[in-house]
């Protein structure tokens, strides 16, 4: 698989960057970027962005820092190549394994949509457009504007 493309590279640190700080902002939890992540269903994979609530950190985190266990969030910035990838295969690995939200952002669009966990399948809570304010329910009080803080 082909590394990231800048573009990729500007979203996922712009987001890790505001996640981060709101997440310590506010002593919500951990914000972590492409770390293993070993899901309850016996698959591996590195999301993009990982949260874990601070209450569930002594429970998934391990001493080495990788995540044993579903996480709070996961975020995957869409690519062109990792679009089936992302939309399909790691969002079933994702439901199966209890991961209560998945935000997906397009990296060609710069739309965000957050996805909330239900028996029945992820149902979208929120979507941001280009140019509009992302505010999630995955992590209260959290805004951004993507375009924006690109700087397009």
């Amino acid at each position: 698989m082909a590394s990231p493309t800048r573009r990729h590279q500007d979203i996922l640190l712009t987001m890790a960057y505001e996640a981060r700080r709101h997440a310590l902002s506010r002593q919500l939890g951990t914000v972590l970027m492409e770390v293993d992540v070993a899901l309850p269903i016996g698959k591996g994979v590195i999301p993009d962005l990982t949260f874990i609530r601070r209450e569930r950190e002594a429970e998934l985190l391990t001493p080495e820092g990788k995540v044993q266990g579903a996480p709070d969030l996961v975020v995957e910035v869409i690519s062109p190549t990792t679009r089936t990838r992302d939309t399909v295969q790691k969002l079933r690995s994702y439901h199966e394994s209890g991961v209560a939200w998945y935000w997906l952002v397009d990296s060609e669009t710069l739309s965000v949509q957050e996805l909330q966990w239900t028996p029945e399948g992820y149902v979208i809570r929120g979507v941001a457009e280009a140019g509009e304010v992302f505010r999630s329910q995955a992590l209260e009080g959290f805004e951004v504007n993507l375009q924006a803080l690109l700087g397009e």
